[in-house]
């Protein structure tokens, strides 16, 4: 046992490199500092609700409209009628905005029951990913406009009547059944939520199987290419403990990318449902979603955290064996492509379909990719499906266990040196 803890120490110190821990670290800060800066930046663009409004019309409609959108707390920046033109690119605005014209006639064909449009010019002085300028933010300000001049109408053709009543006779509560509960909460914010969580997890999950699974490959490529391993096979060394040895140090390596991908998760997921997330919904929105199941426990996280673990394994016990394959370091891309290509499937598939609803062929082929499994636990934790992730790590562990084998084999026979993938035909 003293050979194998000796080994594993080498293994693991090749393994764990200083360049790993940075990035390991840089990861974790990055994770952090991107959930704070959306949060707060999401905060700072929602608390700036302002709009530039240049009425031409100047009648009590347009001031109506005016007075309206100051009542839904936006701020107004009012501009005197001028060329439109001058307005947006005479270099007053240092920021994007949105600018609000009411052109003349609208008081009066309004009162002739005739239509009439206004316009809305989004001036783009940052980029065109502003949060000012998005289209849920033009969407309401439009909602806002049209609700307040069909007020107005109301009021005046049918004094006395309920404005809100004959607009909408009818009201729709929409409810959210998941797991075992029944909340009544907007449709559309489960699903948004839902589906900002099924997206990160995956990429997160795929760059950090892709990157330890580099790492591993590329040094048992190395110490074949230098003949280190050359010289620890010819040891007396036990040919089983040495594979295991190099399991296990991968397996440390393993659970500390899969330690520092969930706590980094934890503090990008803070800081989205701190700040962008809860400042788009209510109190009462953010309680129903923990009720349902979407607001991920600890438990769930710690599900999740053991299921990209064995992912981890899988994909590592299979770089060795694939390491061992290649002829050097610079092939180790070449070999690792049947790595690359089980997560590719596992990955693209779920983002862009429902694996239930998949024919049972596909489902079936999905579902025998272990890195399938860590893909959608996020997702089945999410509906309250904790056995299917419970099964899934069992499911990885069998497919570990079996990559285990098979490196041993391959450790123990007498061709291992002259093993390799072979992409071309001999000379």
């Amino acid at each position: 046992m003293r050979i194998f803890f000796i080994l594993v120490k080498k293994e693991f110190k090749e393994l764990l490199t200083r360049q790993l821990l940075i990035i390991l670290g840089m990861m974790i800060f990055i994770f952090y500092v991107i959930g704070k800066t959306v949060g707060a930046h999401k905060k700072a663009a929602d608390a700036l609700n302002e709009i530039a409004v240049m009425d031409i019309d100047k009648s009590a409609v347009s001031k109506m409209i005016i007075d309206g959108l100051e009542g839904k707390r936006y701020k107004i920046i009012k501009e005197e009628p001028a060329d439109i033109k001058e307005t947006l690119l005479g270099g007053k605005y240092d920021r994007d905005i949105f600018l609000l014209v009411i052109p003349a006639g609208l008081g009066e064909n309004l009162s002739k029951s005739k239509s009439h449009k206004i316009q809305i010019y989004a001036m783009f002085t940052k980029g065109f990913k502003s949060s000012e300028l998005s289209s849920s933010k033009i969407r309401k300000t439009v909602s806002d406009i049209t609700k307040n001049i069909g007020d107005f109408l109301i009021k005046k053709n049918f004094a006395g009547r309920d404005a809100d009543f004959i607009k909408n006779p009818v009201s729709v509560e929409e409810f959210v059944a998941a797991g075992n509960a029944v909340e009544k909460i907007p449709i559309s914010h489960v699903l948004a939520f839902v589906q900002s969580q099924s997206i990160l997890f995956p990429i997160v999950i795929f760059l950090v199987v892709i990157y330890a699974s580099q790492i591993v490959m590329t040094a048992v490529a190395g110490e074949k290419e230098n003949k280190t391993l050359e010289i620890l096979l010819s040891s007396p060394v036990n040919r089983k403990v040495l594979v295991f040895s190099k399991l296990t140090a991968s397996g440390l390596i393993a659970f500390v990318l899969s330690g520092g991908y969930m706590l980094g998760m934890r503090s990008f997921m803070s800081g989205i449902s701190g700040g962008a997330l809860s400042s788009a919904m209510p109190d009462s929105t953010s309680a129903s979603m923990a009720k349902l199941g979407l607001i991920i426990s600890p438990f769930g996280y710690g599900l999740i955290g053991i299921s990209v673990l064995f992912c981890i394994l899988c994909a590592l016990a299979m770089a060795i064996i694939l390491g061992v394959l290649s002829d050097d370091v610079k092939s180790t891309q070449a070999a690792g492509t049947p790595l690359m290509m089980l997560l590719m499937l596992s990955y693209m598939l779920p983002m862009f379909m429902d694996i239930s609803a998949a024919s049972a062929p596909l489902k079936l082929v999905l579902l025998a990719i272990p890195f399938t499994h860590a893909f959608i636990s996020p997702q089945n934790i999410m509906l309250g499906k904790n056995m299917s992730v419970i099964w899934g790590i069992i499911y990885q562990g069998l497919v570990f266990l079996v990559f285990v084998i098979a490196a041993a084999r391959i450790f123990s026979g007498e061709s291992i040196l002259t093993l390799k993938l072979r992409f071309k035909k001999p000379a």
